[in-house]
């Protein structure tokens, strides 16, 4: 019988992201508070006596070298070519692409962590994660925490033990938008800032949503905003449907709002159900045994 593992990859949102500086690599240092939903991708492994394919529900989605899923498994099997088998990966996608969720980076997570235990590997989340940062910068994240504090260009995380579940309504307007031409059209303020990270941990923590989403900020907001004007309508509805605070998430597309009363939350979705958009009320991940089987997380 082949080998097989399923699981599910998250959504991520930003509760909060400060743009520091540029750096000499040509990135950016920031600042910011991820936090897992559990809006999801599924997939499922086969393990292969050799060779990598990727089989995705969404035919515009690559299943070469150009999706991080494929290059996720090739960073195991190039470092490990005596220990490392073949693999069929099953994607099905549910998180847009593009839409400032992270789902790309989930899932090269994802993968990482099923190919570990499919093949036999036994190597250390720490080794994971590691190599997960050479595949961007989000991908570590979703390796390590349901909640972390990201800095440098987000792949140095400090964990934030939050026990407390509340409400994300995402709206992605659908379509994508590119992050390479957010950070390039964005004029950095270097401003001191009253508000940092730090500052937004505890209010999550202490669940004060109302006090989280007044003082959060996204220095991509106001760049992607004055492109993209309706987006910044999205954001008041949700404010005036009742969320604790409303936010894009990292560079767009998707505006998020929060909300610590279910029936609110409802009531938001059904008011802003419209036209083009694509909504998803999801809960925050609390825990990775949710998403990933025990044994993939030993």
């Amino acid at each position: 019988m082949t080998p097989t593992i399923s699981f599910k990859t998250p959504a991520k949102v930003n509760l909060g992201l400060h743009i520091l500086s540029k750096r000499e690599d040509g990135f950016h240092e920031l600042e910011t508070l991820f936090q897992m939903v559990n809006w999801c991708d599924e997939i499922k492994i086969e393990c292969l006596s050799r060779g990598l394919e990727l089989v995705c529900n969404q035919p515009d989605i690559p299943n070469d070298e150009g999706n991080l899923v494929i290059k996720a498994a090739h960073i195991l099997q190039t470092r490990f070519p005596e220990r490392c088998k073949g693999a069929k990966i099953h994607l099905n996608k549910n998180i847009p692409h593009g839409a400032g969720l992270g789902g790309g980076s989930g899932n090269a997570a994802g993968v990482l962590l099923g190919l570990n235990f499919l093949w036999g590997l036994k190597l250390k989340r720490e080794e994971l994660i590691s190599m997960a940062s050479e595949l961007g910068s989000d991908v570590p994240f979703f390796l390590f925490s349901p909640c972390a504090i990201g800095r440098g260009r987000g792949e140095i995380l400090e964990p934030v033990k939050s026990s407390v579940r509340f409400y994300i309504l995402m709206v992605y307007p659908g379509f994508a938008v590119s992050t390479a031409s957010v950070f390039g059209n964005l004029k950095l303020k270097l401003t001191k800032r009253e508000n940092n990270i730090s500052i937004l941990k505890n209010f999550l923590l202490q669940s004060e949503f109302a006090q989280l989403g007044a003082a959060w900020s996204n220095d991509l907001e106001p760049v992607v905003f004055q492109e993209y004007t309706g987006l910044s309508g999205i954001k008041k509805d949700m404010l005036a449907l009742g969320a604790k605070g409303a936010l894009l998430s990292g560079s767009g597309s998707t505006v998020f709002g929060i909300f610590d009363n279910p029936e609110i939350a409802n009531n938001a979705y059904a008011r802003l159900e419209r036209g083009d958009f694509r909504l998803f009320l999801a809960e925050s991940v609390v825990s990775l045994s949710e998403l990933y089987p025990e044994e993939m997380l030993r």
